[in-house]
């Protein structure tokens, strides 16, 4: 037997597949192994079959069909065929259950089974970015009390709280034989020295995050071999628009003015951390440019004053204690300090939840990690939208949910100027004030092949071999 041994930044809140509290990078590593979607992201983010083998999309973008490989099944043995898929929708999409994968798919009319391995989704209006979500965050499971059941390549076996969770090989995958390792055990490390103390001991296989700081120093002593690729990540500052002192634009100007975000991004990230001037790093594809607004810390201190805190204020703060944010809060709280808007920083406890943290906590600015958005839609829907599931700050504009509308239905070499628009609308507002991007930098013990880190930050283990 052949073990695997994974170390990852955090321990998920849930397991359970197409809910809020799975919604999460610390769980989307783990559904990804044992849940696949019908379609994927490969490592050069284009879209690949996975649970089906094909797909066709009307010419209107209003209807989707899907054929499935034959022979599927789930880690509970029961069939996957056309119904069972059908099956996993409906149950996503009753109104009795609150996911975020409903606004993703709104206006999703029927999901039909038009033959044992064929299944057809059919929109109201135009949906483009439909594939795109189906391989990102959406998971075909079996309605089973204890989940997550699905169809991948590993099965979960145990989930011990605040120790590990183990999975196994299973068998009935479809290309199973592309997998060495037969059983998995996952561990957790938010800390960097935890770590740095796991891969000097030899004790893990793979590692989700490998210390910047660290990594020369360890790869030169033989212990790992660093693996790092782009990744549209992020760090942003999110401002809570609905109440004092960032209900003021001029408050929100007067933050982006008083930080020198060039230069954290080189002390805290070297060159791991990539320029955002808007919500998509400088280098996305999708990117346009825009005009930061200047270091100016004398221009902050009058905003201050002209929006009526000249006196000082005092914020409440929100940020992880995943490194590198609690160095950059540091930098950050200094800088303001200098303004007169002093923070309260409070972090929150790993492992992090974001619907307390970000959407229920008491906070009125908060350093929030975005994880990687594969279209500038869901960013957009996710984070920025008015009611978006992972907009904390509740930032709303009828003019920008407008543009995202028409976006939605618009095929993808047509919508590059809406997009901009959508970008220009949000640096306009400093709806959120972007602190840099961060590359996917993994780690591999010597002796492991085969792997390669995914711009999205899934862990893919299809022909490693140890």
């Amino acid at each position: 037997m052949t073990t695997l041994r994974l170390l990852f930044n955090h321990e998920h809140t849930s397991l359970a597949p197409n809910t809020y509290e799975a919604d999460s990078s610390a769980a989307t590593v783990i559904l990804k192994l044992a849940c696949p979607s019908l379609v994927r992201f490969d490592h050069e983010m284009v879209l690949r079959p996975d649970l089906a083998l094909s797909w066709e999309v009307s010419a209107d973008h209003r209807v989707y069909t899907f054929e499935l490989r034959p022979g599927l099944k789930f880690h509970n043995g029961r069939v996957l065929d056309a119904e069972a898929v059908a099956a996993c929708f409906r149950r996503m999409m009753d109104p009795r259950v609150i996911t975020p994968q409903q606004a993703d798919y709104a206006g999703l009319e029927s999901i039909t089974a038009t033959g044992p391995t064929r299944v057809t989704f059919t929109f109201a209006r135009p949906c483009i970015p439909f594939l795109a979500n189906l391989a990102w965050r959406t998971y075909v499971c079996d309605d089973t009390a204890v989940q997550p059941v699905g169809a991948g390549p590993y099965e979960v076996t145990a989930w011990i709280a605040g120790d590990h969770v183990a999975l196994k090989k299973f068998v009935g995958y479809h290309e199973v034989d592309r997998y060495a390792a037969d059983d998995i055990i996952i561990r957790w490390a938010p800390q960097a020295a935890q770590r740095i103390a796991a891969i000097e001991a030899g004790a893990v296989d793979i590692v989700e995050t490998v210390p910047q700081t660290m990594a020369a120093a360890l790869a030169a002593r033989g212990l790992i071999e660093t693996l790092g690729v782009n990744s549209p990540r992020k760090t942003v500052i999110a401002f809570r628009h609905s109440v004092a002192p960032f209900d003021d634009p001029r408050m929100r100007a007067a933050v982006a003015h008083a930080l020198d975000r060039d230069a954290l991004r080189r002390e805290f990230l070297g060159d791991r951390g990539r320029r955002v001037d808007g919500v998509l790093p400088d280098d996305d594809p999708w990117s346009v440019p825009l005009t930061p607004l200047p270091y100016d810390p004398e221009r902050a201190r009058a905003l201050v004053v002209e929006a009526g805190y000249g006196e000082g204020v005092r914020v409440k703060v929100a940020t992880t204690a995943m490194p590198p944010v609690p160095g950059v809060a540091a930098r950050v709280a200094e800088a303001l300090t200098a303004i007169g808007i002093h923070l309260d920083l409070r972090s929150y406890s790993d492992p992090p939840w974001w619907p307390s943290v970000y959407l229920q906590g008491d906070w009125q600015m908060a350093f929030q990690g975005a994880s990687a958005r594969p279209h500038p839609h869901i960013l957009f829907q996710r984070d920025l939208v008015t009611g978006g599931a992972f907009n904390p700050g509740k930032y709303s504009s009828a003019e920008l949910d407008a543009v995202l509308t028409k976006a939605r239905e618009t095929p993808d070499a047509e919508a590059g100027p809406l997009y901009a628009e959508a970008q220009r609308i949000v640096h306009r507002d400093i709806a959120v004030l972007p602190m840099y991007a961060s590359d996917v930098l993994a780690g591999v013990r010597p002796g492991v092949r085969g792997f390669r880190p995914h711009p999205l930050g899934y862990i893919e283990l299809a022909d490693v071999t140890l």
